[in-house]
């Protein structure tokens, strides 16, 4: 019964036919007094006050509405505007409209508008993913947003997050990098926070070169809206809760910001092993992973306008992240041993305080302008464990990390003309990092040793871009210079590295026309040793060992893409290619000895050649129904000198979902996620299927919102995976919580929001990305 509910309301809207025929409005938006055209200015259509249909106008100022409903009049609207009215009576040429907004000299009531579904948006060098107010994303952490966005892959099980069938991502938060790994930044950020995502898969040299595949950038909402602006969340699902409050409180010049939070998890994994050996021997073990964890966070800015051409912000934001793990695992079928149980009891206590200071001037010309940005930010870790076999102590174990990161950055922009521009700027990017590990046998001495690390990064970059006719052109270059630095205690080793490299990027972009655009990217980028390969410190487990390698050399890969847009009114479409070309690859090797455990390590070791596609259908085929299918394929070729499972690699996926609006208050998402086969060079994961649901209920004039999703209807998203190495094959069935069956109740209530406020200048959006680490 559950699964033919489900059905029903996926094929409902293919019950309701359409038989009026297509009207279609067509013309340019301008500002009245310098006759500009206005980009993504609002038109409405309306039949006696009730709305009907809506668009907005593009970088060009062009715009087209077709309905298939009687209309009354179209409206067009834009921020510090009056809005003008224009009846049907009146159109002469429904495809040749020009339109010319007056500025408005009165109070304007705020106007506050959140798209019902993800966008997204082609620029010169990236894509821009506007996460909207998608159902399936209410109430979730990035993390679980992320599994419903195509441009990127996650696993919510082994927590990893690629683009385009590699792992070797830049993750960063308004620009800036985190000192956490990016499954656990990930899951303290509500979904809701985030303003949009850029996916630069093929990165100008205005960003950092780290990042093979690209830099996933996540810009965080900066409420901006004028007066005081008030908001409860709360949601409740399957073993997790959380609330929040975020506002502002604006009052010309200065705008003040808050957010604070709190949320709650346990979960209840469970994984079987079977392992195999090429000498006949055996071992299975049942491994139950429970997990406990909460999150508070608290952010504080402010925003100040010296005057029209100066301004400032600053941001405070701290996080205290704790969670705890208990794995009780039964090892059975093992040769010449008896059955046994190994406990693990562990916890992580992630504390993180940061500090950004921004600063803009913006000269008389538009676009002309300078910035400067610092970041202080500080991170402690604490983990500690303790491990048992049959109930008998065998030792205690915890690592300490103390991380500190600065980031200084200044970008200067230059209009050449209308046509042309020059941005330049550097940057300064500092990390200290001192790891302690401590380990206190049942029956031997305790030992203490330290690992020191400090690198430090300095980027310099130049760029042009310019426009003839319909093509758009960038050319950069950027210089670094990388040293680090580290030792370890333990064995007295240190390592001391120097590298200096530059890396050019080149974009064109052409405009076919108001519907057609496409872009072609060329970029190089390296992945130099860090911390994370040559820290010997990193908590382990009973089911895997960590090495360090000090000796590793960078990886440099060339990057070459193409994308195609095609966006007209209620279709769009989108599809990639792209090229990448890696040397001297940085691999993560793994094996599995005697003991069952598999050890981890880095290593460089040889060539990798990666080639893939992407492509996006958006089609809203009635005013209640909206429909998107995605799908993507990444192969990569290894060309090397040790030992792999498999040199041919290949990941997919194919995500197709249905929205419907059922009512104006009430609508609903179905969304249906294949993963085929995915073959690593150790391990593959057999094709996988999914349905999520969720519904939206709208409340009070819309001030309260309510959504209920659940992930995994059919509850059969389990994970297989085959291991094989040289001398063992194992095979894995996970069962992992937030993949199978459960479900999220949330709700966001409007508690205050100002209105009828006068607006002293134009708002600017706050997603500087600061020091482009």
């Amino acid at each position: 019964m559950r699964r033919t509910f489900f059905v029903y309301f996926f094929f409902i809207g293919t019950m309701i036919a359409l038989s009026q025929q297509s009207q279609i409005y067509m013309g340019i938006v301008k500002d009245n007094d310098s006759q500009k055209v206005i980009n993504l200015a609002t038109v409405t259509a309306y039949y006696n006050g009730e709305f009907v249909e809506g668009t907005s106008t593009n970088n060009s100022g062009k715009f087209e509405l077709t309905t298939k409903k009687e209309i009354t009049h179209l409206e067009f609207s834009f921020i510090a505007s009056e809005t003008f009215v224009l009846k049907t009576t009146e159109i002469k040429d429904p495809r040749n409209l020009i339109i010319l907004l007056k500025t408005a000299t009165q109070n304007l009531e705020e106007v506050m508008i959140q798209a019902e579904r993800t966008t997204t948006q082609l620029k010169i060098d990236r894509k821009i993913i506007n996460l909207g107010a998608d159902l399936q994303q209410s109430g979730a952490t990035v993390l679980e947003a992320f599994d419903q966005v195509s441009e990127i892959q996650t696993d919510l099980g082994t927590g990893t997050l690629s683009l385009r069938g590699s792992g070797n991502v830049r993750l960063l938060i308004n620009g800036k990098p985190s000192a956490l790994n990016p499954n656990e930044l990930l899951a303290q950020i509500p979904a809701s926070s985030v303003q949009k995502v850029e996916v630069i898969t093929s990165p100008s040299v205005k960003n950092q070169a780290d990042g093979l595949s690209g830099i996933i950038n996540i810009i965080l909402k900066k409420n901006a809206s004028h007066g005081l602006n008030l908001s409860l969340n709360a949601g409740v699902g399957t073993k997790r809760y959380n609330y929040g409050i975020d506002g502002n409180y604006n009052f010309a010049p200065v705008n003040l910001r808050w957010n604070a939070s709190q949320a709650g998890r346990e979960m209840d994994s469970k994984q079987t092993i079977n392992q195999r050996y090429l000498n006949g021997n055996t071992r299975d073990f049942f491994a139950p992973h429970d997990f406990n964890g909460i999150v508070k966070k608290v952010i504080l800015g402010v925003d100040v306008f010296i005057n029209s051409m100066n301004e400032f912000s600053l941001d405070f934001d701290h996080t205290n992240d704790y969670h705890s793990f208990y794995n009780n695992t039964f090892y059975s079928n093992i040769t010449d041993r008896e059955d046994y149980t190994y406990t693990r009891n562990s916890s992580h206590t992630h504390k993180t305080t940061s500090l950004t200071a921004n600063y803009r001037t913006n000269f008389k010309k538009e676009e002309h302008f300078i910035e400067f940005d610092y970041n202080l930010t500080k991170n402690k870790n604490i983990l500690p464990a303790s491990d048992f076999e049959e109930s008998i102590f065998l030792f205690d174990e915890e690592n300490d990390n103390k991380n500190t990161l600065q980031a200084l950055a200044t970008d200067y922009t230059l209009p050449l003309g209308s046509k042309a521009k020059i941005e330049t700027g550097f940057s300064w990017n500092d990390r200290t990092l001192k790891s302690y590990r401590l380990i206190n046998p049942a029956q031997a001495t305790a030992t203490n040793n330290v690992f020191n690390y400090h690198e430090v990064l300095f980027g310099l970059y130049a760029l042009t871009q310019f426009n003839v006719k319909k093509l758009n052109l960038q050319l950069g270059l950027r210089y670094e210079h990388f040293v680090s630095k580290s030792d370890n205690t333990l064995n007295d080793q240190t390592t001391d590295q120097k590298f200096s490299n530059f890396f050019p990027s080149v974009h064109i972009g052409y405009k076919i026309d108001n519907y057609h655009t496409v872009n072609i990217g060329y970029s190089r980028r390296v992945s130099r040793p860090n911390f994370h390969h040559i820290n010997p410190f990193q908590l382990g487990n009973q089911y895997f060992q960590w090495t360090a390698n000090p000796n590793l050399e960078p990886e440099f890969s060339t990057n070459i893409e193409a994308n195609y847009l095609y966006n007209k009114n209620k279709f769009s479409t989108s599809a990639s290619i792209f090229y990448r070309d890696r040397t001297n690859v940085i691999e993560w090797l793994r094996d599995i000895n005697n003991d069952g455990v598999q050890r981890i390590s880095f290593d460089n070791i040889g060539k990798k050649k990666s080639y893939g596609v992407e492509t996006d259908i958006n089609y809203k085929i009635a005013s209640f129904w909206n429909t998107q299918f995605s799908a993507n394929y990444y192969l990569t070729t290894i060309d090397q000198d040790i030992y792999l499972a498999w040199d041919r690699l290949y990941s997919s996926n194919v995500i197709l979902k249905n929205t419907f609006k059922i009512t104006n208050n009430i609508s609903t998402d179905i969304t249906y996620r294949h993963t085929p086969k995915n073959q690593n060079i150790f391990h593959y994961i057999a094709p996988r299927n999914r349905f999520d649901w969720a519904v939206r209920l709208k409340l009070l004039n819309n001030k309260l919102t309510t959504t209920l999703r659940v992930i995994d209807v059919f509850d059969n998203n389990l994970m297989h995976r085959t291991t094989i190495n040289q001398e063992v094959t194992q095979n894995e069935v996970w069962k992992f919580q937030s993949q199978t069956f459960g479900f999220l109740f949330s709700m966001n209530y409007k508690l205050f929001q100002n209105k009828g406020k006068t607006r002293s200048r134009k708002e600017r959006d706050y997603e500087h990305s600061g020091a482009r680490d």
